[in-house]
């Protein structure tokens, strides 16, 4: 049955508060975040392939701290069991990661990805330079202000680049599509769950490219504790592009 209603009902529009919300409801309702980051980085990777011609290449990762950057080293761990040649760099010090990003990183390390943590986004240019694609992982939904190093490093870095984004663009205001300075410009951006409803702005549009949305299995439970209902289309494990607002 095809879906009906408005875009926004159709693939969602998400503004960064309720993000929050559902998080702490699926957690609640018993699926832990590091579940839907690794469907979350599935579908990311599976996006990254699209971009490759669905052939293996080198692939460049640059992932933050927080859950972005665990789903992008999720997609870093598929892509190179899929033939790429990988390179993944985690912004920060390694001995002061938290969190979920630690046991991603540990898996990307064991199943062969090139992963690096630092500080120092010097070479970055020149490795994005060299890659047929690079996985925009910096910084979520949590963004309120411009970006700081070595993320803003890191961002610069990735200009001119073929650049597929996690969620939103780096820099980019989940809620209000206001782009920081600086701010990544992608090419496709694969949000996650549902549209974010920065992402149906003209400014935000133009920054995050081409959107796709993909369904990561957030449970219909979560979305009933935080009062509101699923995007009718995000279902399946589709991964569905989502028409330009204007």
């Amino acid at each position: 049955m095809t879906s009906v209603g408005t875009p926004e009902e159709r693939y969602g529009a998400l503004p960064p508060e309720r993000i929050a919300a559902l998080d702490a409801a699926a957690i609640e309702s018993g699926v832990a975040i590091v579940m839907l980051m690794e469907v979350a980085g599935w579908q990311v990777a599976r996006c990254a392939w699209r971009m490759l011609g669905r052939r293996p290449a080198r692939v460049l990762v640059v992932a933050g701290r927080g859950n972005n950057g665990g789903d992008g080293l999720v997609a870093a761990r598929h892509l190179r069991a899929w033939g790429c040649a990988v390179d993944a760099v985690v912004l920060g010090e390694e001995q002061r990661l938290r969190g979920a990003v630690v046991e991603q990183l540990r898996a990307a390390r064991g199943a062969g990805v090139a992963v690096t943590v630092t500080e120092d986004t010097a070479g970055l240019a020149a490795a994005a330079a060299n890659s047929a694609l690079c996985v925009d992982a910096v910084l979520g939904t949590g963004l309120r202000s411009a970006p700081r190093e070595p993320d803003a490093g890191a961002i610069a870095a990735l200009e001119g680049a073929r650049v597929l984004s996690v969620d939103v663009p780096s820099g980019l205001d989940s809620g209000t599509g206001r782009a920081h300075d600086p701010c990544v410009r992608a090419q496709v951006t694969c949000t996650l769950t549902a549209v974010k409803s920065g992402l149906w702005t003209a400014e935000g549009r133009a920054r995050a490219g081409r959107v796709v949305v993909a369904d990561i299995g957030m449970p219909v439970t979560a979305w009933h504790a935080c009062g509101l209902r699923p995007p009718t289309a995000v279902r399946a494990g589709a991964l569905l592009t989502v028409p330009a607002p204007f």
